[in-house]
């Protein structure tokens, strides 16, 4: 009993089984048969002719065909492919395939002794070498032609049974027919692949990039897509368009697709890093008021760029590199702005979705005393309901209206940000106001503290400046606070012929090159004084990092000499004429400025163990331009002193500039560009004359001598 239910079970299972094949067999008569193309359409009896299509099976007995009424006889088939051979026979016709129940009229046969039996290969771009096996191509009538969708190509080479030919532009898809002596042969379909352009063109790992053209595979894994070879993930693809992600350690340089073998190449992806937030303008603010974001590496190309504020996307107005605008929607809640071109992601500031902003201030730099500007929205225009804390500091204000509030910098104003409270909001400004601006320091253009054509000036340790002022014949120290007194030699005031260069050393040593007595005197912390070194008239001069002196020589073509620690000196080859302050690196690399190689419009440096200087920064042609190396512009060089975290600080004197050169990339920022006159203020108002020299001190304030005014300056810049 228990065998034949076991039995029964077994027949069952069976029956289900049959009926799934069944099934599934019915599933594939039901897709559609279809013939999509055949090659060669000529050729002699016996020639093999392949059908192409989908929906074929691949069991011979199934199909029959006949070549103009003659039974061809079928040799293989395929789910997508049938290949039968030419009867005898001398009589064109067509080609019937027969596949179960469906009848297919393939085209027309012609018997003839040119035929195309095979292409290699089936796809590529314009200039691909095409190889066409056949027979039949020779000819002393007519070179053969060849024609690709219709397109003639160029043919290369010609025998009589292989033919090489240039794909041509634009080629499209279509079969490749050869033509000779009035007679034409068609083989096989040429897919034309072509990368028109991608988008877009610029990101970096995991930007998705599209890439438009034609002749792509559909299957995604047909399209393998190279960045400078790295391979990435397609995520799509069609004939016209393919999506992938820039792959990790993706480079800069162009991008390829290869499909069966055969490479396309496209344009140039450049890589480049995340976006970076500068400045959101205002950090509040209610609903219809302008947001500006301020940074680098943003697109042109406005949908390039999207912006999010509390994790909602926000509409872009416009775009450029280094700025985005939009209009604040309401409704976002308050929350960080974030930035994401070309998927490549960077978190700004918060912003508080509140009636209280500040859109701009102006200026954003000053001293005590400055007249502050601040615009936005939610001002009270009850000045007293106005709170403005500058880094902390309370400013009183003295003029409001809804938009608009007015106030002074306060005494002990520090770096820091602005913030405005009115009523139980709070808002930020965009940027924080930096304590900068140029104060004068000592003297100034109607005061007796200095003569006429200040010559030199040097820092020590402590903060004490030593200025040399020729005229009076005297050295003056000027105290960190600012008190003038004579430099004092046995108790009394030092007395000089004509001082010009000054340096202190790291035991407060004092040198000063006097340059009338061709001496340049030691004058030690102690206060006695001694001949260092004489011989020469020296002039504008600085110490290296053990002590030997660089001094410039006055006169034509007189250069620089080494004064060494005994006080004997040599020549420095390479410089001819340095007027102004020269500087020497921890790595013995003297820089200076040369009138007479470039006049006095450039930074030249001479190497050790060299024996001629090379071009820095600048040139001959005096100009105003920052930038790299050479590619810079000065006019007139007063100075070059060292600066913090490995700079450079230059007086640029008719430019009325301040520099900054970063001694490792050779970059020319400019810190101040003011005009000619006498006004203290912020970086964009003061005004002074000819810096004949500049000191920086340990908290990166530099001094500046303004010969001009008879003044010492002050450069703050934090």
């Amino acid at each position: 009993m228990k065998n034949t239910i076991n039995l029964v079970i077994i027949s069952i299972w069976m029956a289900i089984a049959t009926i799934s094949c069944s099934k599934k067999e019915e599933l594939v008569d039901k897709i559609p048969a279809k013939v999509d193309s055949y090659y060669p359409n000529s050729g002699k009896a016996g020639t093999l002719v392949t059908i192409e299509g989908q929906g074929f099976s691949g069991a011979i007995t199934e199909f029959s065909a006949t070549v103009a009424g003659g039974a061809a006889e079928v040799i293989s088939a395929t789910p997508t492919s049938v290949v039968l051979r030419v009867p005898k026979g001398d009589k064109s016709g067509g080609i019937v395939l027969k596949y179960g129940s469906n009848s297919f009229d393939v085209g027309t046969y012609t018997y003839q002794d040119l035929s195309v039996s095979k292409i290699f290969p089936t796809n590529g771009t314009g200039g691909t070498q095409l190889r066409i096996d056949g027979e039949g191509f020779g000819s002393t009538d007519k070179p053969a032609e060849v024609y690709v969708n219709g397109k003639k190509a160029l043919v290369v080479s010609v025998t009589d049974k292989l033919i090489v030919a240039e794909i041509p532009e634009d080629a499209g898809y279509g079969a490749v027919e050869v033509r000779v002596d009035g007679k034409k042969s068609q083989g096989q379909n040429f897919t034309y692949q072509v990368v028109r352009s991608i988008k877009p063109l610029t990101g970096g790992a995991g930007t998705k990039v599209t890439l438009m053209g034609e002749g792509f595979e559909k299957v995604s894994s047909g399209n393998i897509v190279d960045f400078n070879g790295k391979i990435a993930v397609v995520l799509e693809s069609s004939p016209e368009k393919i999506v992938v992600v820039a792959p990790a350690g993706v480079s800069t340089g162009p991008l390829s697709v290869n499909i069966n073998e055969q490479k396309i190449s496209g344009p140039k992806f450049t890589v480049v890093g995340k976006p970076e937030i500068g400045a959101v303008s205002p950090l509040s603010g209610p609903k219809g008021a302008e947001m500006t974001i301020s940074g680098l590496l943003f697109s042109k190309e406005l949908d390039e760029n999207q912006v999010f504020i509390n994790g909602k996307q926000v509409a872009i107005s416009s775009s450029s590199e280094n700025q985005l605008k939009l209009i604040i929607p309401g409704g976002t809640g308050s929350g960080k702005v974030r930035v994401v071109v070309n998927d490549q992601s960077v978190e700004g500031p918060q912003f508080k979705d509140q009636t209280l902003g500040i859109r701009s201030i102006s200026p954003d730099n000053g001293l005590a005393g400055t007249s502050v500007t601040l615009l936005g929205t939610g001002f009270s225009t009850n000045a007293a309901e106005n709170r403005v804390y500058f880094n902390g500091v309370l400013a009183p204000v003295t003029s409001a209206s809804e938009n608009k509030l007015v106030m002074e910098a306060p005494q002990g104003v520090a770096t820091g940000e602005v913030k405005v409270i009115v009523g139980g909001q709070d808002a930020l400004a965009p940027q924080p106001f930096r304590r900068a601006g140029v104060m004068t320091f000592v003297g100034g253009s109607g005061s007796t503290v200095f003569g006429n054509n200040l010559a030199g000036m040097a820092i020590d340790a402590q903060g004490n400046l030593y200025v040399a002022d020729p005229e009076n014949k005297q050295v003056k120290k000027v105290s960190p606070t600012g008190s003038v007194s004579i430099l004092q030699v046995d108790g009394a005031n030092a007395v000089f012929d004509y001082p010009t260069g000054i340096v202190v050393d790291t035991q407060n040593n004092i040198y000063v090159s006097d340059q009338r007595s061709n001496q340049i005197f030691k004058i030690t912390a102690a206060g006695k004084r001694t001949i260092h070194a004489k011989g020469f008239s020296p002039g504008a001069m600085c110490l290296d990092l053990s002590g030997n002196l660089y001094v410039a020589v006055a006169g034509f073509a007189q250069g620089i000499n080494k004064v060494n620690l005994a006080g004997g000196y040599t020549k420095v080859p390479g410089p001819s004429w340095v007027m102004a302050k020269p500087f020497v690196d921890s790595q013995g690399v003297l820089y200076y400025s040369d009138q007479n190689t470039s006049s006095n419009n450039g930074i030249e440096i001479v190497r050790p163990g060299v024996t001629r200087g090379e071009r820095w920064v600048g040139g001959s042609d005096a100009g105003y331009q920052d930038g790299i190396g050479t590619n810079t512009y000065f006019n007139g060089i007063g100075g070059i002193t060292a600066g913090l975290n490995n700079r450079l600080i230059v007086a640029d004197n008719y430019n009325y500039a301040i520099r900054e050169v970063n001694m490792s990339t050779r970059e020319v920022t400019t810190l101040i560009k003011g005009t000619n006159g006498y006004v203290d203020g912020t970086l964009s108002t003061a005004r002074f004359g000819l810096i004949k020299d500049i000191v920086v001190d340990k908290d990166g304030n530099i001094y500046l001598l303004d010969v001009g005014n008879k003044a010492i300056r002050k450069l703050f810049l934090k």
